[in-house]
């Protein structure tokens, strides 16, 4: 289950620290995903995975760093351990093993998710520097979307099956 986030609720420095877990997890999940494809003899899709763990952890540095620029060091006033789950695969989906074709639905969720994540947020964002911020991230997942349905279609065709 997707937690709602009622960005309402929460500061400018909230929102960049909850933005920092999104990309943590999402960085994390996609690892867990290249473990799997990895384990299973996929390779090309492991290695895919891999490189989309790195974009995650580009835009957390990316959010990090505009959060130090304008909040310094201040501590984060809500747990590193907060499962956000935005990008975060609905695993109770996963029925035993993880097939190829389940990873990239996973994905390719995650990456919508992430999307409107950043849709939604922009919508409470006040500083300029973040809004840019959150808009190319926003457009990163659709970015996201494109490479992993290329991938996809490498891996089965342009029918996706």
């Amino acid at each position: 289950m997707v937690l709602e986030i009622d960005f309402s609720r929460l500061d400018p420095q909230d929102v960049l620290d909850v933005a920092i877990q999104v990309e943590e997890e999402a960085e994390e999940n996609y690892e867990q995903l290249a473990g799997w494809m990895g384990a299973d003899g996929n390779d090309d899709v492991a290695r895919f995975f891999s490189k989309m763990a790195n974009l995650e952890r580009l835009h957390r540095d990316q959010i990090a760093e505009q959060r130090r620029a304008l909040f310094g060091d201040a501590p984060a006033r809500h747990s590193s351990r907060a499962v956000w789950e935005v990008e975060q695969p609905e695993y109770d989906e996963i029925d035993g093993a993880m097939t190829l074709e389940k990873a990239f639905d996973l994905a390719m969720d995650a990456e919508r998710r992430a999307g409107e994540y950043y849709s939604n947020a922009l919508e409470y964002v006040t500083d300029s520097q973040v809004t840019t911020l959150f808009q190319g991230l926003r457009d990163s997942e659709v970015e996201h979307l494109r490479l992993l349905r290329e991938q996809r279609d490498r891996a089965f065709g342009p029918s996706g099956t």
